[in-house]
Parts: structure tokens; sequence; C-alpha cells
């Protein structure tokens, strides 16, 4: 038996945790390029201790969730698949702007009071390099 590629895997890992009967919903650019920073999903690229391995796991996750978003919303109009496909490269551009931003600088992280949009959760203000996401 071969050992299973480790993207493989962690797509297969991340996919479980999804509920993939939740269609029809694009992806926010600001909350994907957050979520692209904190680690989620996580990807081989994480263990990897070289320079370009950051840019690299932003990659992986942008791949991982497009197939996860194209997996859960085959049902729907190619046109809204474009646009959420889009929208992934959209927040994966955005991630890699704000890492080499904020390269060599500490990531702020502070609770703000929930707003109209976040009524279930608390909003989260990220600052780096001075820009709030």
């Amino acid at each position: 038996m071969t050992e299973q590629d480790p993207l493989f895997k962690a797509y297969d890992n991340f996919r479980e945790q999804v509920d993939m009967t939740a269609s029809g919903i694009l992806p926010d650019p600001d909350e994907l390029a957050f979520f692209l920073l904190m680690g989620v999903p996580e990807v081989p690229a994480d263990h990897d201790p070289s320079d370009q391995a950051a840019e690299e796991a932003i990659d992986q996750r942008i791949l991982i969730l497009k197939k996860v978003f194209v997996e859960i919303n085959l049902g729907q109009k190619e046109a809204f698949i474009d646009q959420g496909l889009a929208i992934y490269d959209q927040g994966g551009k955005k991630a890699k702007v704000l890492l080499k931003e904020g390269k060599g600088r500490p990531i702020e992280k502070r609770a703000t009071k929930p707003t109209p949009e976040h009524k279930t959760h608390k909003a989260v203000e990220i600052e780096c390099s001075g820009k709030k996401i």
C-alpha cells in the first residue's frame, strides 16, 4: 500500500469537517484572506521551514478550498461557480500581499463589539502593517 500524497490527505481532512450541504454561499474575500493567513485549512507547506513555504501554503489552501467549493456547488450555475473561484483567487492575492507587507512584524488581534453582520460571533479586527482587515 502506498502512502497518500500529503496535499490529498490535507484535502480529505478538511473535507470531512465541511458541511457539504451548504451550497449557494460565496466566500467573503476579506474573511478568506484572514483564514488563509491563520492557517485554515492545514496544508503540507505549513511544516516546511523554507522561505517560500508561507506563500506555498496559501496556494495549497486555495487549491483545497476551491475544490471543496466546486464540489459543494455542483448544482449551481456555471457563472456562480466562476464568481466563487474568482473570489478565492482574489482572497489568495490579498493574503499574499498582507503576508509580504507584514514580514517580520507581529500581527495584532483585537476583539471588537459584534456588528449587525456578525450577530452570532465577535468580529475580529486584524492589523498588519498599519492596515486593518
